[in-house]
């Protein structure tokens, strides 16, 4: 079974849930990185410069943390999630980053997430990424409607919490 590696850091606590069960319905094991550890904030800061911001650096360590418990990591680059409104830069190069500063990292798994480039270019996006894992494109389409069910699911719970995720 392939195993995709997630990070517990920065979009995982908001989107966790619908990634974890599209990976699964296509037939992936999901792992998922520890909790945080001051061990993981001194491996990441070391990948980059002192200027990187903490958020970035504690989520390089997350990613070493998944090196080898893996076969591919899943790093999307988040642009936009609502119409005209667009996410700071870290998340848009967060792949390249990646790939730049953790050479050892398994291959990336990548999706560019931009609500405001249409529908059509998000569902092309979901299709591309669930193609690593089966050519049959109802297959995709189902896992990706049991996803964002999840993903419903879990804003409600966090509401009837009083949460908001977003």
């Amino acid at each position: 079974m392939i195993k995709v590696g997630i990070p517990k850091a920065l979009l995982y606590y908001q989107y966790y849930p619908m990634w974890k069960t599209f990976f699964e319905e296509l037939g992936a094991e999901v792992v998922v990185s520890p909790p945080t550890t001051q061990a993981m904030v001194a491996a990441g800061s070391s990948r980059v410069v002192a200027d990187t911001c903490l958020p970035v650096k504690i989520f390089l360590g997350h990613v070493l943390s998944l090196v080898e418990k893996c076969d591919y990591l899943f790093i999307p680059a988040v642009r936009s999630v609502k119409h005209k409104i667009y996410n700071c830069s870290k998340f848009l190069g967060l792949p390249d980053l990646t790939k730049a500063v953790i050479p050892e990292c398994p291959p990336i798994l990548e999706i560019n997430i931009d609500i405001n480039k249409g529908k059509h270019k998000l569902y092309q996006a979901i299709y591309q990424l669930g193609r690593h894992f089966t050519w049959n494109p109802f297959k995709v389409r189902q896992a990706s409607i049991a996803a964002w069910q999840a993903y419903l699911d879990y804003q409600q719970l966090m509401s009837s919490y009083g949460l908001t995720p977003t």
